[in-house]
């Protein structure tokens, strides 16, 4: 599809959705670079930070942003550095550093006055998430629910020669870094594909596509060259850790969640059956009731 046309489709799209319980602002990240912050609920409610995917945005979490969940918890995502409606840094360096991410979150986290948020991270922001660990520790928070990745704790597992899609993932990330938009595009459109197990909506799989355009490619090559190495942090995250990943997602990762649930008493595997890489999205009524039970049993656990 040609870009003259994917801009447009976009705003339309966008347009159908009604956010009548949303409210935006802009918060400054590290470097001065504006993120767009969404929120949902009552800020005298628990918090709960979303952190999206790479190529993604806070749209990735509709079932949660605009579910009951809002009734009794304040919901708070934003669109990381490079992404959706936040700020594009032009250097490469801008996002292969550690310490801007971890500075991105807290400033949302400031800019939002969350106590104790616990923060749900998925794919690419399992990374983000840890990189808060690293540099702030965990006592600002009151658990973290990772799904879809586990943050570098244990080396990452890319698709290997016998899974049937190795190949195309492969290509398909080098077209995604690719200074030719229209490979940018047509990765974009492969890509969101694998975002579930079952297609996506019609709506959903252009919108989601659309906005993955909006990640630079340079960006993107700055994401996939930095440190992703956080086997340090495993035993020293003695807050309560909930693992939510699918049945059909990289399967190394459940093997891994498994030995990390067995290994420690704070962490609990919850594993998606017939879900793909996104089971927020597509088991949202589970998802909700689990993340609704963990946030409760994570306050219950700390003292405030």
């Amino acid at each position: 599809m040609k870009l003259t046309r994917l801009l447009p489709l976009l705003a339309v799209l966008i347009s159908q959705q009604v956010f009548a319980e949303w409210n935006y602002q802009t918060v400054e990240g590290a470097g001065g670079v504006p993120l767009n912050v969404v929120t949902s609920g009552d800020p005298e409610s628990p918090a709960i930070l979303f952190i999206h995917g790479i190529g993604q945005s806070h749209y990735s979490f509709v079932r949660q942003l605009d579910s009951d969940l809002a009734d009794d918890f304040f919901l708070v995502s934003f669109d990381l550095r490079g992404h959706g409606a936040s700020g594009k840094p032009w250097t490469e360096d801008a996002y292969n550093e550690s310490e801007r991410w971890a500075e991105d979150v807290a400033a949302v986290i400031a800019a939002t006055e969350l106590d104790r948020p616990v923060v749900v991270a998925w794919s690419y922001g399992t990374l983000v998430a840890m990189d808060f660990v690293r540099e702030f520790g965990i006592d600002g928070l009151a658990g973290i629910n990772l799904t879809g990745a586990l943050g570098a704790l244990r080396p990452f597992r890319m698709p290997t020669g016998e899974d049937p899609n190795a190949e195309k993932f492969a290509q398909l990330r080098k077209l995604q870094r690719s200074p030719d938009l229209a490979d940018n595009i047509h990765a974009s459109n492969e890509f969101t594909k694998w975002l579930t197990e079952s297609p996506l909506p019609d709506r959903e799989q252009q919108l989601f596509s659309a906005i993955s355009v909006m990640l630079p490619a340079y960006a993107r090559r700055g994401m996939m060259t930095r440190k992703i190495d956080n086997q340090d942090l495993e035993a020293n995250l003695t807050l309560p850790l909930l693992l939510s990943l699918g049945e059909h997602d990289n399967p190394g990762q459940l093997i891994d969640g498994a030995e990390m649930a067995a290994a420690y008493h704070n962490v609990s595997l919850s594993e998606y059956k017939g879900s793909g890489h996104s089971v927020f999205f597509e088991d949202p009524d589970r998802f909700n009731a689990e993340l609704r039970e963990f946030v409760s049993q994570a306050h219950s656990s700390i003292e405030f």
